[in-house]
Formats: C-alpha cells, sequence, structure tokens
C-alpha cells in the first residue's frame, strides 16, 4: 500500500510541476514585454534610456482651425530651401525678415523667416530644415536581431509604420506574440525618433502630415516640428507662434495649410532672379526684392554673387536695416566681410560689424584712389629754350623743299 501511494505522489509532483512549467513558460513572454514596454524592466536584449509614459500614447491635436484669406494679392509663395511658404509681399500689415544663421565655414546655414508688425512686434517665425532619410532603427536593439522577431518587424511597409508613430495607442496588456513584438519596435522608434523635448505628437490634416510640439523657453510661445515623410525623405519645419495673440495664431494656420514641400533646385532660383530683375526699381529695393533674391539665392547658398547683389540693393533702400545686420553678420561669420558699400555705419550696428564695414570701405576707397592714379594720363615735360631750339631746327630740316612748281610769281 506504500508503496502505491508513493507512485501516486511521484506522479502528482510530474503533473503538478509539469504544469507549471507550462504555465511559466505561456507567461514568460508577456512578462517580459510588460517589464519592457513600462520601463520597469531592462536587460542586454532591450531597454529604453529616458523611457517615459509619453511614448506609449499618441496625443489628440486639435484641428487646425480653417483660414480664407481676404487679400490673395498681397501674397506669394516663395521657396524657401525645400519648403514652399506664403510671403507677404508689399503688406501693409506685416514686413518679412530673414533668418539665415551661419553653420561653420562650409556648413550649409540655417534658413527661416520672421514676420513682425508695423511696430516691430514678431508674429510668427518659421526654421527650415533639411531633409532627411529615414532611419533604419531594426538593428536597435538586441531582441531585434533573433531571426523570430526581426522577420515580425519588417512585416510593415514605411508608410503604415510612419502612420503608426503618430497614431498608434501601446497599450499593457495580454495580447498575440507578434502584437507584443511591433508595440515593442514602435515604442523603441519612437524613442529615437522622437525629439528629447517632446510634450505632445499625433497627426494632422487628415493624417497626411505629423506634428510634434516642442517644449517653449518662452511660455508665451508654442514651438512646433512639423514633418511629412515622401518615399523614404523626411521633410520637415519648425513653426514659432505667440499663442496668446489671436493675429499669430491666425497666421499659423494659414501657414499650416497652406505650407508645402519640395526639392531644392537651382534651376528655381534663376527663375526667381529672372522676376527679381523684371520689377521696378522701387520694388527692388524693398521688402519684396529681398524676398525673391533671399528665395533665390537658398536654393544654392554658395552664391556669393547673389548675396553681395542683394545687400548691395537693401543698401539702395529705405527701410532695410534689419535684414541688412542679418546678412552683414551672416556674412561676417562665413566670409570675415559684409560686403557693404555703405559710407554711413549705423551706430547701433555690431561694433564688430561697424569696424569691419569701415575698412571694407577703406579698402574699397583705396583701390579705386589707387585704379585713379594708374590710369592718369602721362604728364608733358617742360622743354628748355637750347631744347626747344634743336626742336625747330630738326622739324625744319625734315621739311620737304617747295618745288619749283609751286613758286607763284606776282
Amino acid at each position: 500500500m506504500r508503496w502505491l501511494i508513493g507512485i501516486i505522489a511521484i506522479v502528482l509532483i510530474f503533473v503538478v510541476t509539469g504544469a507549471g512549467l507550462y504555465y511559466l513558460a505561456k507567461d514568460y513572454p508577456y512578462k517580459k514585454y510588460s517589464g519592457w514596454i513600462s520601463g520597469t524592466s531592462k536587460d542586454r536584449y532591450y531597454s529604453i534610456e529616458g523611457h517615459k509614459k509619453l511614448l506609449l500614447t499618441p496625443s489628440e491635436l486639435e484641428e487646425i482651425p480653417p483660414y480664407q484669406e481676404d487679400y490673395t494679392q498681397l501674397w506669394k509663395e516663395f521657396p524657401l530651401r525645400n519648403c514652399v511658404i506664403p510671403l507677404p509681399t508689399r503688406h501693409p500689415m506685416y514686413m518679412t525678415l530673414p533668418i539665415v544663421e551661419a553653420n561653420g565655414k562650409t556648413g550649409m546655414p540655417q534658413f527661416g523667416i520672421i514676420l513682425q508688425n508695423p511696430a516691430g512686434r514678431e508674429v510668427i517665425r518659421i526654421y527650415t530644415l533639411p531633409n532627411r532619410l529615414y532611419q533604419d532603427y531594426s538593428q536597435g536593439q538586441e531582441l531585434f536581431k533573433l531571426p523570430f522577431v526581426r522577420n515580425r518587424i519588417l512585416n510593415k511597409n514605411l508608410d503604415e509604420l510612419w502612420k503608426d508613430i503618430f497614431s498608434y495607442k501601446i497599450e499593457v496588456k495580454k495580447k498575440p506574440l507578434d502584437q507584443m513584438i511591433y508595440d515593442l519596435y514602435l515604442l523603441h522608434v519612437r524613442s529615437k525618433f522622437l525629439p528629447k523635448d517632446t510634450l505632445r505628437y499625433g497627426l494632422i490634416k487628415d493624417g497626411k502630415q505629423a506634428m510634434v510640439e516642442l517644449v517653449s523657453p518662452d511660455k508665451d510661445y508654442k514651438v512646433e516640428l512639423v514633418l511629412t515623410q515622401e518615399s523614404g525623405s523626411i521633410f520637415s519645419y519648425i513653426i514659432r507662434t505667440e499663442v496668446n495673440k489671436p493675429e499669430s495664431m491666425k497666421l499659423r494656420a494659414k501657414f499650416l495649410h497652406n505650407i508645402s514641400f519640395t526639392s531644392v533646385d537651382e534651376s528655381i532660383g534663376r527663375l526667381l532672379y529672372t522676376e527679381f530683375k523684371q520689377l521696378n526699381y522701387a520694388r527692388q529695393v524693398d521688402s519684396e526684392g529681398m524676398q525673391y533674391l533671399f528665395s533665390a539665392w537658398s536654393q544654392n547658398p554658395e552664391g556669393l554673387e547673389l548675396l553681395k547683389e542683394m545687400i548691395n540693393y537693401l543698401e539702395r533702400g529705405a527701410h532695410n536695416k534689419k535684414p541688412l545686420k542679418v546678412f552683414y553678420t551672416y556674412s561676417f561669420k562665413r566670409y570675415g566681410k559684409t560686403f557693404s558699400s555703405r559710407k554711413n555705419v549705423d551706430e547701433q550696428d555690431d561694433p564688430n560689424l561697424s569696424l569691419q564695414r569701415k575698412i571694407e570701405i577703406e579698402e574699397k576707397e583705396n583701390r579705386a584712389r589707387a585704379e585713379a592714379f594708374n590710369n592718369r594720363p602721362a604728364e608733358v615735360q617742360e622743354l628748355t629754350p637750347d631744347e626747344k631750339m634743336n626742336l625747330y631746327l630738326k622739324k625744319a630740316k625734315e621739311r620737304k623743299p617747295e618745288e619749283t612748281d609751286d613758286i607763284r610769281v606776282h
């Protein structure tokens, strides 16, 4: 009897242990998944630096308010690098200021625009960003290198993944293994792709564009990154809006609705330059002319002659101090020169710029004086009385004697 009880006990132990191992094996993937997704655990296979709940759930962004332009003739679309932006041309309510910031001696400068009201207050600003290729994040975790896992994270195409980055909500709950793997991949992509100072993110314009709201140093302003993905290329710009000003929010709606993306094209720059030359002189030397040349130059920032010409035309205008200072500053940082031709140096300018402009004007005047001196006519040296007499005698000897037929008898 004892041996029977013993056999039964051994069988029960194997059954209970086997069931425990079965349930342990069944629940293990979910336990690892929930720990990784929630950020409560990390190991050599999967870990997220700076894990935060924001990465799990995109935001429900507000609809962009409709915008209807009342004075379409006062706006014109200009390409600024790879963004096509509507800008006010001869608009009585807005002045366009350029943004161009040097990126070392050889790097591509940062381009953008600021709109100011007649009082000089900034209404809105836009920074264009260089387009870039979407990065492959499928090798970012050791977990993703396992063939079983890798085959599943590569199932979705880029367009589907892009939409999910900004719209898919990751919920920590039991789900199929394939879905858990995709959740882990999506969390990893967001942790790498979204800026560290992201506040909210989601889709706008019926899912055609993505928007990321960033932390703003100034609480009166909203800073937003707008992105579009096309065939693996990411186009983007940053828009900065004063949230407490209806005028600023209205322009925000206009730009969000109308800004589009294109490829940088030098031929477009040449076309814009041709259109600039067709403007009358008064329009060439004011903000409108600057918009044409600035847009054209943005298509090829290495075009130094166009930069010089833009400065030259602005210096002929009456109210171009602010844009001129932008180009002086950039030129000085990039080339060590301001390319100014003005003799009057504004005392409110940066002292370094003022000094550089004075040096350039002095150098230009010195070159002009040297050129005038080299091109002066040769001076005729005064002859002495003896030299004059010898010259007359020489001419007399060289003169041909009169022929007999030429003698007249009276």
